[in-house]
């Protein structure tokens, strides 16, 4: 009997997403297990994750809203919201290619009902009330990106002045994290100067606050859409 291929259960991995998701209008990442789901101003990541110590995978399935955030953040897609599907557990191949097909086929349904789930952030009316959720149910300490995500929402969604206040909130959770006991945090004062510098310039008014937000989608659009891997994500996007 012929042995298993090493790559086999990465092939059987991308047969079932691209059966499953591709019909639904995802494209598939370069050669990599990941899959996008473009929504305008955000996209919806579907992870077949690997494991280092196993042939198998992890499911996760999130957000990443496509404003800019620091530096550093800037050329990855982060997973904002959401991330490991708990119902899916992890799936380890044991060379049983039909076992594993009928796995990752439960897999990746798994993951359509969450993208489908996900694409009702279109309604930033929606959005916004789901994230001001997930923020009041948050440990204050814990708290961070997610006011910060909450004011760009709100200027792309012309909600000025809560924008401000939430913006103006996480410039105090900034400045109140340069150190943390006697540890030095650099980014997060680059960070803050940065905001300062580039960022409440644009605050003069509901239009500048809204087409600076604009802007930086469009940016982070153009970056990615100009790597072979991302050629399906259009620079062009709508609200």
């Amino acid at each position: 009997m012929r042995g298993k291929m090493p790559g086999q259960h990465n092939k059987i991995i991308n047969a079932a997403a691209k059966k499953i998701l591709a019909p639904e209008g995802l494209f598939r990442v370069g050669a990599s297990r990941r899959w996008i789901d473009d929504n305008g101003y955000f996209v919806i990541q579907v992870e077949f994750q690997p494991s280092a110590y196993d042939r198998g995978s992890y499911l996760n399935v999130g957000i990443s809203f496509l404003w800019e955030a620091s530096k550093g953040l800037n050329d990855t897609l982060a997973f904002n919201i959401g991330y490991r599907v708990d119902k899916a557990g992890y799936a380890s191949y044991r060379g049983n290619d039909a076992a594993y097909e009928e796995k990752m086929e439960h897999f990746a349904e798994a993951a359509l009902e969450k993208v489908r789930e996900y694409r009702l952030f279109r309604d930033m009316g929606y959005a916004k009330e789901q994230m001001e959720s997930q923020l009041n149910d948050m440990p204050g300490h814990r708290v961070f990106w997610e006011v910060y995500e909450l004011a760009m929402l709100c200027f792309l969604k012309r909600d000025f002045e809560e924008g401000k206040e939430y913006f103006g909130r996480f410039l105090q959770i900034l400045k109140d994290s340069f150190y943390v006991g006697k540890l030095y945090i650099e980014w997060h004062e680059e960070l803050y100067d940065h905001c300062i510098k580039h960022l409440c310039p644009e605050l003069k008014s509901e239009e500048t606050a809204y087409k600076m937000v604009c802007e930086m989608i469009a940016r982070r659009r153009d970056f990615f859409a100009s790597k072979p891997s991302y050629k399906k994500l259009k620079k062009e996007f709508t609200l």
